[in-house]
C-alpha cells in the first residue's frame, strides 16, 4: 500500500526554489549535482519539524532544474496539468507573516466555515500553495 507522496516540481532556478522552500521551513537532504559546472540538479526537501516517530509527519519535495522552461512554456505541454499542493500548518498567521517578510507575497489569510485558516502563496515557479491550519489573527 501507498505510504508516502513525494511531489517532484520541475523549477527555472533551484537556488530561488531551495530559498522559497526554506521559508516554508524545508531543508535540503540530497542533491544531485551536474559534474562538469556543480551546478546542482536535483534537491530533496524535508521540512525541519519532522522527527521519526514524532507527531509531525515527514513533508518531502524534490526539486529539478529544467534548463530555463518558464511556466507559461510548461503550460503549452500536452502533459501539463494545473495542481495546487495544500500544506497543513499550526500558525498559519506566522507562517505568513514568515513568507510576507521572505519576499513572497501571499495572498490574504481567509478564515474558512470550519474556522481554519488558509492562505495562497505561489513559488518562484508559479505553483500555487495553499497553506491551512489554525492560529489567531491578530488585529
Amino acid at each position: 500500500m501507498l505510504r508516502v507522496a513525494t511531489p517532484l516540481l520541475s523549477v527555472a532556478n533551484i537556488d530561488q526554489s531551495i530559498a522559497f522552500y526554506q521559508c516554508l521551513g524545508c531543508n535540503v537532504v540530497a542533491c544531485t549535482r551536474d559534474e562538469a559546472s556543480g551546478e546542482m540538479l536535483w534537491a530533496m526537501l524535508v521540512n525541519r519539524d519532522a522527527i521519526p516517530g514524532g507527531d509531525c509527519e515527514p513533508i518531502r519535495l524534490m526539486l529539478a532544474a529544467h534548463g530555463g522552461v518558464s511556466h507559461e512554456e510548461r503550460k503549452m505541454r500536452p502533459s501539463f496539468s494545473a495542481m495546487v499542493w495544500y500544506l497543513e500548518c499550526d500558525d498559519v498567521p506566522a507562517l505568513f507573516a514568515q513568507l510576507g517578510n521572505g519576499g513572497y507575497a501571499p495572498e490574504p489569510i481567509e478564515t474558512l466555515e470550519d474556522g481554519s485558516l488558509q492562505f495562497f502563496v505561489r513559488d518562484p515557479d508559479g505553483y500555487e500553495i495553499a497553506v491551512t491550519g489554525g492560529g489567531t489573527i491578530s488585529d
